[in-house]
């Protein structure tokens, strides 16, 4: 039971890191959204999920 909780942890993880990913890069190119905080929230999960 604890595998199946870590592998739907870890894919959460890595969906959210995605997600905030695109946002970032968006944001670093639009200038109205902020892409900073969206890229560091991507580096925490990514770092978070593959730790």
């Amino acid at each position: 039971m604890s595998e199946v909780l870590n592998g739907i942890k870890k894919a959460v993880l890595i969906t959210v890191g995605t997600v905030s990913l695109v946002i970032g890069v968006v944001g670093l190119i639009l200038p109205l959204v902020p892409g900073i905080p969206f890229l560091i929230l991507s580096a925490i999960c990514f770092g978070l999920a593959f730790a």
